[in-house]
């Protein structure tokens, strides 16, 4: 009974603060981005393979994803730390799907592909031993996402591609005209890692057909309500994100999507 006292003593509660002192970090100092690879959050679609092939039980159109953790969730707190605009190759769906490469925007290969292309929008990357790859323009946008008490919980990304892109352009507008007064009088710009999003989805038509979309919105209502507090730790978690990828240390998890084809599970839009 004595060493069972003992070990139950010995063990840690859930939400128990633990102090590690020197310790604390300890044994990640050699990892690199091949290390750390932050997940996606996606929007299902009719055609997703969490959805039509029941890959994952309870999916279903319109909910978010995330793409390492298989958790289906229908909104969350999201605070952007970090956009990148580039250019992503992919082998094609209806070949296997999977992720290629990332292309830079001045790339080579993306003005190759443009002066090359035949359909509007569609660009092409010709693949080594024949045939050809998509080379589908993104933006990402990397941060934390919060629990409901508004602590960082996890790192995510999020791509918007296609019809997601209005989506994006929309709201990163709205939060580069956003200005608050300092004590001084200025108007300053938040920076972006001080924003709480609130990231769902929205059901919207094209062609006649139906598809889900990306809605993002300040988390109170209106932006100003929904600033993060200098210094906090939300705010200091997506700020910590995004250095993490400007500097190499951490990169989106793109084997995580590698069923879903080039366009993240878009071909079932109808554009």
């Amino acid at each position: 009974m004595a060493g069972k006292e003992v070990a139950e003593k010995k063990s840690t509660e859930v939400g128990q603060v633990i102090d590690y002192g020197e310790d604390a970090g300890a044994g990640f100092e050699n990892q690199s981005r091949e290390d750390i690879s932050i997940p996606f959050i996606t929007v299902l679609q009719a055609l997703s393979p969490q959805v039509s092939k029941e890959t994952v039980e309870g999916a279903k159109s319109g909910m978010l994803f995330n793409t390492v953790t298989e958790e289906l969730i229908d909104d969350v707190t999201f605070v952007p730390g970090y956009t990148e605009h580039v250019y992503v190759e992919w082998v094609p769906r209806k070949e296997g799907g999977g992720f290629v490469a990332l292309h830079q925007m001045d790339s080579p290969v993306v003005a190759k592909a443009k002066e090359e292309s035949e359909e509007f929008g569609k660009l092409k990357v010709d693949r080594e031993g024949g045939g050809q790859n998509d080379l589908v323009e993104t933006f990402y946008v990397y941060g934390s996402i919060l629990d409901e008490e508004d602590n960082p919980e996890s790192m995510a990304v999020i791509a918007f591609t296609s019809s997601k892109i209005k989506i994006y352009r929309k709201w990163n507008t709205s939060i580069r005209m956003f200005t608050v007064k300092t004590e001084d009088g200025r108007k300053v710009r938040p920076p972006m890692f001080a924003h709480r999003v609130k990231l769902g989805s929205q059901k919207e038509q094209a062609n006649g057909e139906e598809y889900f979309n990306f809605t993002l919105k300040p988390a109170n209502g209106k932006i100003k309500d929904s600033l993060l507090e200098p210094g906090c730790e939300a705010l200091e978690s997506a700020r910590s994100v995004g250095e993490m990828v400007k500097s190499g240390l951490a990169k989106a998890a793109h084997d995580s999507v590698d069923g879903e084809g080039g366009d993240n599970a878009d071909e079932d839009i109808p554009f």
